[in-house]
């Protein structure tokens, strides 16, 4: 037993950042997740030691993480909740709900996915259940759980060799740039996901400091066992990505977006098309109306502060490109329904000027930013 949000509290909060999510079948286990949430909505349900509630924590991770508004449940799936599991079954019953989470389609809630030859599916989604996992190593270590630590230990040590593919696949492929542009953050993501868990394990011992030396910094080359297999990625992602994937907080004050799947954020800086969508989705609004242009300005608002906020971030600016393209008479359609400091930063500085640089010039440039830091 343990306390937490209250489960349907949990379900309501999914609900308003991403009700689109829980419209679809609850059937299999690839649908588990969508079930514990709408059983969530319907009833409050007990936190029991037959780990329900785990699941449910677990579900709602994965159905807003990708999402402008994500449930912020990461210290229980990967802290408090394994401070509950018992050596043995009680472990292994927990460790049963988190390995469901391998059937789950993580393209049905997320836009930050690539898809690697040879590797499959890959995405941040990836690095929160490395975190989940290096939790409950934690624990199966502090009980002297031998069989569920075994059982983790093969599984990071899968998860690693995983993500080592993905980069081979990309970074030594030419004409696969703009792929390994995606991959290196996701890598780097999923990586420093994995390493602030095992830095933080309270438990002490050989076994445990030989396991935070083997999961942790991998991809920094001042790490206490750096990996040359990712130490190039993490050095091309610091010179060129990584200022491209923070939360984009301001985006939450665009409520609209959290109306489809098709709004979700990709990963960045390659916006152009999201642009393009939130320029002509339905799902903000019919075309022409005072709705359609009242929301689609308010998304163009928050791409305008998070310019503000972080200048050199790129993403942002393909994001205005994109929606200039597709939408009829560009952004300066919607100009009137923004404040007026933001109508001055549209009209002038880095936002106009990116209105006008197509997006293979743009791919074009970050290529080359790209194979500099490769060399470097």
């Amino acid at each position: 037993m343990f306390r937490g949000i209250a489960p349907s509290l949990l379900a309501s909060q999914v609900a308003n950042t991403a009700a689109w999510a829980l419209d679809g079948p609850t059937d299999g286990p690839v649908h588990g997740w969508r079930l514990s949430l709408t059983r969530a909505l319907d009833t409050s349900q007990e936190h029991d030691a037959t780990w329900t509630y785990l699941r449910l924590l677990l579900a709602a991770h994965f159905a807003t993480v990708g999402t402008f508004v994500p449930t912020d449940v990461d210290s229980h799936i990967r802290h408090h909740a394994w401070q509950h599991a018992r050596r043995g079954e009680t472990l292994a019953a927990a460790l049963d709900a988190v390995y469901a989470i391998d059937a789950w389609d993580v393209r049905e809630v997320s836009a930050r996915v690539v898809d690697v030859p040879g590797v499959g599916a890959l995405s941040g989604h990836d690095g929160e259940w490395m975190a989940v996992r290096a939790g409950a190593l934690g624990r199966a270590l502090a009980t002297h759980d031998d069989v569920a630590t075994e059982r983790l230990v093969a599984r990071l040590d899968a998860d690693v060799e995983r993500h080592a593919l993905a980069l081979a696949a990309v970074m030594n492929a030419r004409g696969r740039e703009l792929d390994a542009l995606r991959v290196i953050p996701t890598v780097a993501h999923n990586l420093g996901d994995l390493s602030r868990i095992v830095e933080e394990w309270a438990v002490e011992g050989p076994r445990a400091a030989s396991l935070q030396k083997r999961y942790a910094r991998l991809g920094h080359e001042d790490g206490s066992n750096p990996d040359p297999r990712f130490t190039v990625a993490g050095r091309v992602n610091k010179a060129v990505t990584a200022a491209e994937n923070h939360r984009f907080l301001a985006l939450r004050a665009a409520r609209p977006l959290r109306s489809a799947r098709a709004l979700l954020l990709p990963l960045g800086p390659f916006f152009d098309a999201w642009g393009g969508v939130v320029a002509t989705s339905p799902a903000l609004g019919r075309r022409g109306s005072n709705e359609s242009l009242t929301n689609r300005a308010s998304v163009v608002a928050a791409l305008l502060e998070t310019h503000l906020s972080a200048p050199t971030q790129q993403g942002v600016l393909r994001a205005l490109a994109g929606f200039h393209q597709a939408h009829p008479g560009g952004v300066d359609a919607v100009e009137p329904e923004l404040p007026a400091r933001l109508r001055k930063v549209l009209r002038t500085g880095a936002a106009r000027e990116a209105l006008g640089v197509p997006v293979e010039r743009f791919e074009a440039r970050m290529v080359n930013r790209y194979r500099a830091a490769l060399a470097g």
